[in-house]
């Protein structure tokens, strides 16, 4: 093949392929290996270089053949990382690749490597060498789960604990088969994948055992037999063939053959074997493609000492095979005194990661807490199973990582960087509590200068370029910091939706969205294997979706967002993102809107769209519960969940008079938008202008009419346009600390409040009067005052039995102009609001209004919290 190499080169590009090229380049051609082990149609080919005995030139010219004919010739500077290249026109199957670098047309090394295409396969596993993790149906996935005998119910109880893989003990007699096809069928409906065991098939058994009383032909005969009945399970992760070959003196050519058997009958799976000696590590490099180790530390050394033996199976496997950790979760046994404590569970599990593991599976796990005994234990694993999914795309980022340094070298810190955001990673290898400094360096340093804490709840300042912190003994942090800015966000929250949290952003436990709940679509059928995560693999918006996994129909979760407030006769737009897992049937979800009876069914595709209808409110609540769930069994994502005024209408209140401007959202081409003052618009009232102008107090309401001329939806904004409006107020009394709103100046602040007590724009009184006196700034002439109050008895919440009105000229002198009294009483119910509008009967030019809001008192029978003082709540006063 030395032949396709002329010494001179030509510069002519005809395909593009997918090139990672590390710093240095090696003169050795296995030094050069495939990004995938195996590529799918669609994918991109990429190539890794691993070596570095090429002196580092500036420019480098890549060329790659097939067969004698050039599929690439590319332009390398040092700096590259990857070079697209199309492999479309590679036949399936595997394909030897002769490739060529050189410099000033000198070849300086060339070599071979081969790259397999594979036919399209649902459920395909492939492994990503540059990452070390895998590719599971088409998304990166990180491996995290345990050893199990026997199965049991922990599929379903461990799922729900953020735990995605389990590696089962078992025999593989025909005579059980269903049995094992029984738990795959389950796993496959919970979305947890399996390391299948074929281990009891391979080698003599564990310790000096003879193993299962078959000769070497049929256990490989059954081991064929196993892997074609399972190949195609939905729930097959790989095969797992071997446990401890190393210690157990079984002959690498054994397990060599097992793994031939199994790969020439399912490339679409990788093979996995447990080790012990790195020593041997080169023996069994071809026995395998995830090469798990299982150091037992505790309680002889300190979690940290997993490393020595991690370590030399990660750099002696890099970009070759993927490596997993089996971190110690048992003990009170054999040379073991006790089990770790979730604190070393904790700290073995993240210097894991942090050193390359890209697959964590505990040994290991039995039902009833038998192992590990200790509760805290296996809580410490399913925390970090949780967040660990949540850090996936930063894990397996293939970005530079950013520089931090530790002020401490017993604090090991990384960091990961995906798209303008990076996560650091710290762990504290000694066993006391301790100051921690992290040292930001290049884009770090132009990050934002608060770094958010992942699963602690808080936040932490950046000063000068570092972060101060304590860190726990055995203890973990994970700081989230971002390059982007509030321009560079994405839009696809409206400023007017309503819904808290609509793109699940944010979070104070792992995985776990604020500003919902979960019930379950139907009680009667509920599924205790659903569960509902958050994803940062698939998105609409932001970082993450809320992923939803129903293993039968109206088995799944129902998710419900915190009440919010509607108005009766205004219309809303839903709408919520969402995709399903391709599936041969695709599941149907529901989205209903409760109490407004509104229910949707809609069914999923495979690719991210938007789900949505409008309707008007028939009633006011301030209690309104947006739902999602999976009606059908199968696996869905949803992001921004939002409930928007439809249509949207806003104001702004100008100096002088204060004049209101009222904006509108334009409706959509073919559909006409008219309004009406103070009453309800139809199809002959006027257009809704750019701007429409108010000279004082009024409703407005807008209508959308279709073209049939029929009205399809409806808002109204009430806009306080006054010559009170930002005049200053004093208060006889300032309001209770727990309402204050914004002062005396939320009285003329020109925003009113709602029927959400708590939004921060109520004024509250507690057995006191409300006694406001508001400037106007000059004597003028006044007809009447309106004031505004919220009545929502159910929360202890009274209108005032009656409101006065005093006026002056100068601030001293007032005499009583106006009063009313309180004839409608206090409903209970939803909570409203009232305006008292008092007649002023003065005709004297006035300059200074005094309210004065009496409170309701005592709460009488009839009412919750009867015999306890009630609240007045007030909001804007307006003058005309």
């Amino acid at each position: 093949m030395s032949g396709y190499f002329p010494n001179s080169l030509p510069k002519s590009a005809i395909y593009f392929i997918s090139l990672l090229l590390l710093t240095a380049f090696s003169a050795k051609a296995e030094n050069l290996s495939s990004r995938y082990d195996y590529y799918l149609p669609d994918d991109t080919a990429s190539l890794i270089l691993k070596g570095s005995e090429i002196e580092s030139e500036s420019e480098w010219t890549f060329q790659a053949f097939h067969q004698g004919v050039l599929l690439t010739e590319s332009t390398i500077i040092a700096a590259d990382k990857e070079i697209p290249l199309d492999i479309s026109s590679l036949p399936m199957g595997t394909s030897k690749i002769e490739y060529a670098f050189s410099t000033d047309s000198n070849v300086i090394t060339r070599g071979r490597v081969d790259i397999k295409r594979l036919p399209n396969k649902d459920h395909a596993v492939q492994i990503d060498r540059l990452t070390g993790g895998l590719i599971v149906e088409g998304l990166p996935f990180i491996p995290f789960g345990f050893y199990c005998v026997p199965i049991d119910d922990l599929p379903e109880r461990e799922v729900t604990n953020g735990f995605n893989t389990i590696g089962p003990y078992q025999t593989n007699f025909p005579q059980d088969r269903e049995e094992r096809r029984a738990y795959m069928d389950r796993c496959a409906a919970l979305g947890i994948k399996v390391q299948y065991g074929l281990n009891s098939l391979v080698g003599t058994g564990h310790n000096g055992s003879k193993g299962v009383d078959l000769t070497e032909e049929e256990k490989l005969a059954l081991l064929k037999e196993e892997v074609i009945e399972f190949r195609d399970h939905p729930a097959l992760l790989s095969w797992y063939i071997n446990d401890e070959p190393d210690g157990q003196g079984r002959p690498p050519e054994v397990i060599e053959t097992a793994y031939q058997a199994v790969k020439e009958l399912d490339p679409y799976h990788p093979v996995s074997v447990v080790f012990m000696m790195p020593s041997k590590r080169e023996d069994f490099r071809h026995s395998m493609d995830i090469a798990m180790t299982d150091p037992y530390p505790i309680p002889g050394k300190p979690p940290e000492a997993i490393l020595e033996t991690l370590d030399a199976y990660v750099d002696a496997y890099r970009h070759e095979k993927s490596v997993w950790l089996v971190p110690q979760a048992f003990g009170g046994q054999e040379m073991w005194l006790r089990e770790p404590t979730g604190r070393e569970l904790r700290l073995m599990t993240y210097l894991g990661l942090l050193n390359g593991a890209r697959g964590i599976q505990y040994y290991i796990r039995s039902s009833g807490n038998n192992i590990p005994q200790a509760v805290s234990a296996w809580s410490a694993c399913s925390d970090v199973a949780v967040e660990t999914a949540q850090l996936t795309r930063f894990l397996l980022s293939t970005e530079e990582p950013p520089e931090v340094s530790s002020s401490d070298p017993r604090v090991i810190v990384k960091a990961y960087s995906v798209d303008g955001e990076t996560v650091i990673i710290a762990a504290n290898l000694d066993e006391q509590p301790k100051p921690l400094s992290l040292k930001l360096e290049g884009e770090l340093m132009d990050m934002s200068a608060q770094a958010s804490l992942w699963f602690e709840n808080r936040t932490l300042s950046v000063d000068e370029n570092t972060l101060n912190d304590y860190i726990d003994g055995y203890g973990t942090r994970v700081y989230f910091l971002s390059l982007k800015t509030e321009e560079e966000q994405p839009e696809l929250v409206s400023n007017f939706n309503l819904t808290t949290n609509p793109s699940f952003e944010s979070f104070a436990s792992a995985g776990v969205p604020v500003g919902s709940n979960l019930r379950w679509i139907d009680e009667e059928q509920k599924d205790i294997g659903s569960s509902t995560f958050l994803d940062p693999r698939e998105f609409k918006e932001g970082l993450f979706s809320l992923r939803l996994t129903a293993p039968k129909d109206f088995g799944g979760n129902r998710v419900r967002l915190i009440p919010i407030a509607l108005e009766k006769g205004q219309s809303y737009y839903v709408s919520i993102w969402a995709k399903g897992k391709r599936q041969p049937e695709m599941p149907s979800f529901l989205l209903d809107i409760d109490p407004m009876q509104q229910s949707k069914r809609y069914t999923l595709s495979d690719q991210w769209q938007e789900y949505g209808f409008y309707f008007t409110a028939p009633k006011s609540s301030t209690s309104t519960v947006l739902s999602f769930g999976l009606e059908t069994a199968g696996v869905a994502w949803f992001d921004l969940v939002q409930i928007v005024p439809s249509p949207v209408l806003s104001y702004q209140l100008q100096e002088p008079g204060p004049s209101g401007i009222v904006s509108a959202q334009k409706p959509q081409e073919g559909h006409s938008l008219r309004y009406a003052i103070n009453k309800e618009p139809s199809f002959n009232d006027p257009i809704f202008p750019a701007d429409l102008r108010l000279e004082e107090a009024a409703t407005v309401n807008a209508s959308v009419f279709d073209s049939t001329q029929n009205p399809i939806a409806h808002s109204s904004i009430y806009v306080p346009a006054s010559p009170a409006f930002q005049k200053p107020v004093s208060l006889a009394q300032a309001a209770h600390p727990a309402y204050p709103a914004s002062g005396p100046s939320t009285l003329t602040d020109g925003i009113m409040g709602t029927t959400q007590f708590r939004d921060g724009r109520w004024l509250g009184y507690c057995g006191e009067p409300l006694d406001a006196t508001i400037d106007l700034g000059g004597k003028k002439p006044v007809t009447e005052v309106i004031a505004s109050y919220l009545c929502d008895p159910n929360s202890g919440i009274f209108l005032p039995p009656s409101v006065k009105v005093y006026t002056s000229a100068d601030g001293k002198n007032f005499t009583l102009s106006g009063s009313i009294q309180n004839e409608n009483g206090n409903i209970r119910g939803e909570p409203y609001l009232v305006k008292f509008e008092i007649p002023i009967e003065s005709k004297k030019q006035i300059r200074y209004i005094r309210v004065v809001a009496e409170p309701f008192g005592e709460i009488p029978e009839g009412y919750l919290f009867t015999g306890t003082i009630s609240w007045l709540f007030a909001d804007e006063i307006l003058v005309r």
